[in-house]
């Protein structure tokens, strides 16, 4: 079997998350071990929500606390396909305590709370006028200093919403997470999509291409996915283990976010307050330790964890039990893929406002932007033990960057936590 196959078909597996400390991250679903996965509600990092009206729809956006004084900056931050804003709550919390700013977190089309008149265009110039239009229904024409900050999808979205004759004088940073429009020499088709959802491309010896060539693979991706859950807890628990997030805390806000309930059609958000912890632990996996028919049993780990455990995978297609769904079928929207990455290198090294890039791993940048960092065009920052969801695997990491690049540029000043942090010194750029 080549490289490849093995590695397209070890992806198929839920990785192993990385270690923070001599506790498996991993531990068994035995009744002393088994994690807590319980929902937690977007109250705990929003103060409130609005739901603004545009010609597009009607648009939730989750809200910090107003800043100090009005012309405090404004960091509007845009997710990834398939998540919502508050794959931003804990990045919100910490960036708040470091730095005078509001964190205004939007739902983009087709994304959560947001009811859009056409859920299905998702084409990067309508999600630009969407943003757009957002905006200036929150503030006028008057808008405050606007840091753009996107995540993959939402990162192309920022940097061509920056490049907006109505916005471009108010945008005073642009911050991309973990998306570039080319790809690594040794990276493509399905490597490339599955290494957004890991930390590199080890062991993927292939040809040259470009994000373009591996769009294709994503359809690939899509369909290894689960498509329904038994509980939200079972959501979170894949979430998780399957390293789309590897941080819990984030994972147990920003995935309700993600699904809804199979029988009302509401987002599973809806339901986290009153939410009552599923008692039986079979929900998300057997108790025992035998293997199961249904079960993915985990090879040992590389530092000898020796970890023989055993997950039950959600449901590939609908079965009996499993109560929710996806917001939104990703593998509908393959029309506009190419749409959202074509050009990006170009416009993110246009725009004239202060850019930093950040990435899960230096072999993310391509040749336009490799160049364009040599010759001292932006700031790049590369955050390791972290997958493709950087802010929420590492938020407190990403808000100390941010906010150093923020007080570098002067475009806000630190809170009295964010002194007694240092941030103003930040972390090394690249």
């Amino acid at each position: 079997m080549s490289t490849l196959q093995k590695t397209i078909m070890k992806n198929k597996l839920p990785p192993r998350c990385p270690k923070t400390s001599g506790v498996s991250k991993l531990a068994p679903f035995g009744a002393g071990r088994r994690k807590d996965y319980t929902p937690v509600s977007w109250k705990q990092y929003f103060e409130r929500f609005v739901d603004v009206e545009t010609d597009g729809g009607t648009f939730r956006v989750y809200l910090s606390p107003e800043p100090d004084h009005p012309q405090r900056p404004r960091f509007v931050t845009l997710h990834g396909g398939g998540y919502s804003g508050l794959s931003w709550a804990l990045f919100t919390e910490e960036i708040t305590n470091m730095v005078h700013c509001q964190v205004v977190s939007i739902d983009l089309r087709g994304h959560g709370e947001t009811k859009a008149n056409d859920s299905d265009d998702l084409s990067a110039e309508t999600l630009v006028k969407d943003v757009e239009q957002v905006l200036h229904k929150l503030y006028g024409d008057s808008l405050p200093p606007i840091i753009l900050v996107g995540h993959s999808m939402g990162g192309a979205i920022a940097v061509r919403t920056a490049l907006l004759p109505t916005l471009e004088p108010f945008v005073q940073g642009i911050a991309v997470i973990d998306v570039v429009e080319g790809i690594p020499p040794n990276c493509t088709g399905a490597a490339w999509w599955s290494m957004l959802h890991s930390s590199g491309c080890e062991e993927r010896q292939l040809p040259e291409s470009t994000a373009m060539d591996a769009l294709a693979s994503m359809q690939s991706f899509l369909r290894g996915r689960p498509t329904h859950f038994k509980s939200i807890e079972h959501a979170i628990e894949w979430c998780v283990r399957s390293g789309q997030v590897r941080n819990v805390d984030s994972a147990k806000v920003s995935m309700p976010g993600q699904i809804v309930n199979c029988e009302t059609g509401l987002l599973a958000t809806n339901e986290v307050e009153s939410y009552q912890p599923v008692e039986d632990l079979g929900e998300a996996g057997p108790r025992h330790d035998a293997p199961h028919h249904d079960s993915i049993l985990e090879e040992e780990g590389a530092e000898g964890e020796g970890m023989q455990h055993h997950f039950a995978k959600p449901a590939v297609t609908g079965d009996r039990g499993m109560k929710y769904r996806w917001r939104i079928a990703l593998a509908g929207t393959e029309r506009h893929w190419a749409g959202w990455f074509r050009g990006l290198s170009a416009a993110f090294l246009a725009a004239r406002a202060p850019r930093l890039l950040l990435l899960a791993s230096v072999d993310g940048l391509d040749r336009e932007l490799t160049v364009g960092q040599m010759q001292g065009k932006f700031q790049m920052q590369v955050l390791t033990r972290c997958g493709h969801a950087v802010h929420e695997d590492t938020p407190g990491e990403v808000a100390r960057v941010i906010a150093a690049f923020v007080l570098r540029h002067h475009i806000t000043t630190a809170t009295d936590n964010g002194e007694l942090m240092n941030i103003a010194s930040g972390p090394p750029g690249c």
